[in-house]
């Protein structure tokens, strides 16, 4: 259904001409690409025994870090708002887990494998890092109410694969 869902961002009617966040073509968007680029590595993951054959996951891979510059590290006056944080949560965590499956996938030495690892410790893992602490502090403040984004790190933290590397993201999982 991903590639049904990436075909229509393609059409005309799709595309938004300047009116909402997005200010054009969703296909140059980081965590939409990123969205995309995590269901291509986790099908490869689950049902590809690991193998990118149909070169999907590379092009995602490529994709992903060629729309990257779009990429806008948030203000210093939302890095202690946990709706935002939340927020982040829920949009970033995806795509940080399918650049680190695309990693095992294409292989973590490869020039590709390199790039995707300096964009998710240079600009992902400090984000994600804020955000889960941030929404932990709240949730805490409110009874231990657990947040959707702290639902969906964990989830997604479950069925990651593992990889060699010790980010802090893979620690506090």
């Amino acid at each position: 259904w991903v590639e049904g869902v990436w075909v229509m961002l393609s059409e005309d009617r799709h595309v938004d001409h300047g009116t909402r966040k997005m200010h054009g073509d969703p296909k140059i968007v980081p965590d939409v690409v990123g969205m995309v680029l995590w269901a291509r590595a986790l099908r490869s993951m689950l049902l590809d025994g690991m193998m990118d054959e149909d070169g999907k996951v590379k092009r995602g891979a490529e994709m992903l870090l060629a729309v990257w510059q779009r990429f806008e590290p948030e203000s210093e006056e939302v890095k202690n708002d946990w709706r935002r944080q939340n927020d982040h949560l829920i949009m970033w965590t995806p795509v940080w887990h399918g650049m680190k499956m695309a990693r095992n996938i294409l292989g973590e030495t490869t020039p590709l494998g390199r790039d995707l690892r300096t964009v998710m410790t240079r600009d992902l893992e400090p984000l994600l890092d804020n955000a889960r602490k941030v929404v932990s502090d709240n949730s805490k403040e409110n009874g231990d109410v657990k947040r959707r984004g702290l639902t969906v790190y964990d989830e997604l933290s479950k069925i990651a694969t593992d990889d060699s590397s010790t980010s802090s993201i893979d620690s506090a999982a």
